[in-house]
């Protein structure tokens, strides 16, 4: 997927005032509102049925960010397998501080590889996969919906959020990154694949700010593209196209 660069605080906020942006705009759509509230909990948008949705946009679509202090104390992923656990070792096998790892990357990289062996070899069980996408994505059935952004077309995308985790219970296979050069190792990501790498799971070391946080992130064009092929059902209306059960839930 390419090497990236540490995101600047400015380019960080500007991302985020986008965003709330563009939940003003799809409440405004939907004749629902922006949640007031905490967002952590992914309800952006609530609407006229009281339902929430996750609004989503931009080219990467970040579906958590997890400290190892908030793996702790947060209990979206216990119960869960040992999901938990092995992201936490993921975490762990990075020294406390990042210049530490900067002199030494291959010591730490090597460390990485088998607890992110274990994520992957966990989230291939197939329900515990399952379970993993209804928390990650719909804080397990507190939002309704995925209403995602498309740039190509600047329309929303709104889907359903059990066609959305039935799609990707049926289509998605789970396997860790390959080396592909001398300078590159094994194991280094969690990825999720439809064809082509369309999410990943990994953990920053590109910033001091975010060091030693795991992430998940899916591609917007494809996961947009995964959902729309699969979920035949759909209605366009102006500026959103509904697919499957979305279409007949969401009134405004």
């Amino acid at each position: 997927m390419g090497r990236k660069r540490a995101m600047t605080s400015e380019q960080a906020s500007f991302k985020k005032l986008r965003g709330h942006a563009l939940e003003r705009t799809f409440a405004t759509i939907i004749q629902g509102e922006v949640n007031a509230g905490d967002q952590k909990d992914k309800k952006d948008v609530i609407d006229k049925q009281h339902n929430a949705h996750s609004v989503k946009g931009g080219t990467w679509w970040q579906i958590f960010l997890y400290s190892r202090s908030r793996l702790i104390k947060n209990t979206v992923f216990q119960g869960l397998g040992n999901i938990s656990q092995h992201m936490i070792g993921c975490i762990d096998a990075f020294p406390i501080n990042r210049e530490d790892y900067l002199s030494n990357k291959h010591t730490y990289k090597i460390k990485l590889q088998e607890p992110m062996r274990l994520l992957a070899t966990e989230l291939q069980e197939k329900t515990i996969f399952k379970a993993f996408i209804s928390k990650a994505f719909f804080n397990a059935g507190e939002v309704r919906y995925l209403s995602a952004y498309r740039e190509a077309d600047e329309k929303f995308y709104i889907f359903w959020h059990d066609d959305v985790i039935e799609t990707f219970f049926e289509c998605l296979t789970i396997e860790n990154s390959k080396a592909y050069n001398p300078s590159q190792y094994d194991c280094q990501k969690v990825l999720f694949k439809y064809g082509n790498n369309i999410a990943e799971i990994e953990i920053r070391t590109d910033s001091p700010v975010h060091y030693k946080q795991i992430k998940c992130r899916f591609n917007a064009e494809q996961t947009i593209s995964l959902l729309t092929e699969r979920i035949q059902l759909y209605e366009r209306r102006n500026e959103v196209v509904l697919y499957g059960r979305a279409v007949n839930r969401l009134s405004y």
